[in-house]
């Protein structure tokens, strides 16, 4: 690989990857992108931790949806007399983990979800709007390319009516498509085929299919893989009855466009190819929104 080679390096586990240089430089290009399609509307930006309170993906229902993408955080419990017997077990392998209890915490699964909660019992007067981004992790079961376990989520949450979502939610699917068309990406937008709350909510089950709550924007990634590198979605009242907001005296709704960052550069780099400095002036521009 050479220096300006930007494609990611393997570690032992997989879906998991170290990033050059060049990747990372990509990936900057791409918050400028995101951040020129948003100039326009009053984003309050918020930093996310790669980490959310166990309690709080309880009751969005995401545990119960998605048990098996879920990482959870171990902590041991005993004593230090108790690991003394333990600790011998490192260096052969044994189970020094035996003692390990769960915590108060999981790994974040999508950046948008400590958004929702810290709205929690507030009567928003107006549409509220939320710029964020985070390291995220999902226990995903394949190793095919952009099936990452570690990745970074950038998002743009709102929240108010249900008028306010469904509107925004439109136009920032239009937006997100024209961007990627811009770079040559060639999205194919797909209502998709995962239910926000899974098995356990059947009426969301039936609107999804019904209302089209989600909708991806699909790209190739390798010759014949497709995935999705981001998506536009409407939640209804979702997360308004599980945290407890309201919007003009109704039970809030909410509504996000999400954005897969190293999924977005897998695709230009395999456009492209994996050189970013050589690609067309016209490309680089495209990635940042016109921002050379």
């Amino acid at each position: 690989m050479t220096e300006a080679d930007a494609r990611p390096v393997p570690t032992g586990a997989p879906g998991v990857y170290l990033y050059p240089e060049p990747f990372e430089r990509l990936l900057a290009d791409l918050r400028t992108g995101i951040a020129a399609l948003a100039a326009d509307e009053p984003f309050q930006r918020l930093a996310v931790p790669p980490v959310i309170a166990r309690r709080t993906l309880e009751q969005a229902g995401y545990i119960a949806s998605f048990p098996q993408l879920l990482g959870t955080v171990h902590s041991y419990a005993g004593t230090p007399k108790e690991w003394a017997a333990l600790a011998p077990l490192t260096g052969s392998g044994g189970p020094w983990h035996q003692r390990q209890e769960i915590t108060d915490l999981v790994l974040l699964p999508a950046a948008c979800y400590p958004v929702y909660a810290s709205l929690a019992g507030m009567e928003l007067a107006e549409p509220v709007r939320y710029a964020v981004e985070a390291g995220c992790f999902r226990q995903e079961r394949t190793t095919e390319t952009g099936r990452l376990r570690s990745f970074r989520m950038a998002e743009l949450v709102t929240a108010g009516t249900e008028e306010h979502c469904l509107d925004w939610r439109d136009r920032w699917l239009d937006r997100m498509a024209d961007w990627l068309t811009d770079c040559s990406l060639k999205p194919a937008v797909e209502v998709a085929d995962d239910p926000f709350f899974g098995a356990t909510a059947p009426l969301y089950r039936a609107a999804q299919r019904r209302q089209q709550l989600k909708f991806e924007l699909r790209v190739e990634l390798a010759e014949g893989l497709v995935q999705a590198v981001a998506s536009a979605n409407v939640h209804r009242d979702h997360f308004g009855e599980a945290f407890g907001f309201t919007a003009a005296g109704s039970t809030g709704q909410t509504a996000c466009a999400a954005f897969g960052l190293e999924r977005i550069a897998l695709a230009l780099l395999h456009v492209h190819g994996p050189h970013p400095d050589r690609w067309p002036a016209a490309v680089r521009a495209a990635t940042t929104g016109g921002h050379a």
